[in-house]
């Protein structure tokens, strides 16, 4: 004889006090497994990552003990500095461009 299946009994429905009474608690998903396997990785704010041949590695940290800077103080005062100078640059060049209303001669190679 045939075994009769159980039915299955209907999900508990809960109750929610609307007025004065607490709100459901609602588990947040952790950022760990919200992200997906192929996302990029999520760094802090600021940080960079630069690779460099070995040779301008083993100049830079040559540089840092010389100064007696650590190699991020190293690097951050390195990129600050090119920045500066080539907004410097890039400024003379847009004055240099806008005033250029005077005649420039070119004179052919031979």
């Amino acid at each position: 004889m045939a075994k009769k299946k159980a039915a299955k009994k209907p999900a508990a429905k809960r109750t929610v006090k609307k007025a004065g009474g607490k709100k459901p608690r609602i588990k947040k998903r952790s950022a760990k497994k919200s992200a997906t396997k192929n996302s990029p990785v999520k760094r802090p704010s600021g940080v960079l990552s630069v690779q460099v041949t070995p040779a301008l590695e083993g100049r830079l940290k040559t540089l840092a003990r010389s100064m007696g800077k650590p190699m991020d103080g190293l690097l951050v005062q390195a990129l600050g500095e090119f920045a500066d100078n080539w907004e410097d640059h890039m400024r003379t060049v847009n004055a240099l461009n806008e005033g250029d209303d005077r005649v420039q001669l070119v004179v052919p190679t031979v």
